[in-house]
């Protein structure tokens, strides 16, 4: 490697590293899901921030879990993923959930809704256990009932999302 061409290396870096130092942020972020990616998930948000969504894939069905991770729990979300599911779910807290069909918003499937409010300081994890290949009428059905049916809905037994990348984590600061 010629000099020059360090230079310009440790100058990409350098910038790299001071990106997004202005610090968390606020008022009301547009998560976009992709096929199985989470965009615009900032490093960290203020307290009181809502998170919107919208679903970008074409074809395949997307959610946003949003979970406190327990204060003190230094595992990634990786390794939280492949703990059993009692062991996992004793280390989250369940904020909210948005649902969204290909190419659509995200909605709360229970009821009204189209934001989760983040009121409490914290890390945080967001994930999508939507199966691969599960089919939007199923799942549009389901939001239909208001998930009032018994259990969720049947969705397929294809990969969650969350183990095809569909996990992220971020900071909420206060």
């Amino acid at each position: 490697m010629k000099k020059n061409q360090i230079v310009l290396v440790v100058g990409l870096l350098a910038a790299g590293a001071c990106a997004g130092t202005d610090g968390p942020v606020g008022g009301t972020i547009e998560i976009t899901a992709v096929d199985y990616a989470f965009n615009g998930v900032p490093g960290a948000v203020q307290t009181g921030a809502e998170l919107t969504f919208t679903n970008e894939s074409a074809a395949e069905v997307h959610e946003i879990i949003v979970m406190k991770i327990a204060d003190g729990e230094e595992r990634t979300i990786d390794e939280l993923l492949a703990l059993p599911e009692e062991e996992s779910e004793s280390l989250v807290e369940f904020q909210g959930v948005l649902v969204a069909l290909p190419g659509e918003a995200g909605v709360n499937p229970e009821g009204p809704g189209t934001s989760i409010t983040l009121s409490e300081a914290g890390r945080y994890a967001l994930v999508c256990f939507i199966p691969q290949g599960a089919d939007p009428a199923v799942v549009e059905a389901a939001m239909a009932e208001g998930g009032g049916g018994e259990g969720p809905p049947d969705m397929g037994d294809g990969t969650p999302h969350a183990f095809l990348g569909m996990a992220t984590e971020f900071q909420v600061e206060g």
